[in-house]
């Protein structure tokens, strides 16, 4: 049974995020886009107050892809 009062509580904190990261979402759209290929590097890094930071990245290859499309057709 679909939880709808969740699904409805996390869309709103969506758009609440959108709102808030106005950036982010012409960031999303561009990487959509242009789409993504093997070999492509996705990095990602994470700066706490303290200093502390984490950082990796993947080399995305054809198994990646194919999970990729995958969930983009499940969403629809």
């Amino acid at each position: 049974m679909m939880n709808f009062e969740g699904l409805f509580k996390a869309m709103q904190a969506k758009d609440t995020f959108m709102r808030n990261h106005p950036k982010m979402e012409s960031f999303i759209n561009n990487v959509q886009a242009k789409g993504f290929c093997e070999n492509q590097e996705i990095a990602v890094a994470v700066r706490y107050p303290d200093g502390t930071e984490y950082k990796t990245g993947i080399r995305v290859t054809q198994s990646d892809l194919d999970l990729l499309n995958a969930l983009k057709n499940f969403r629809g």
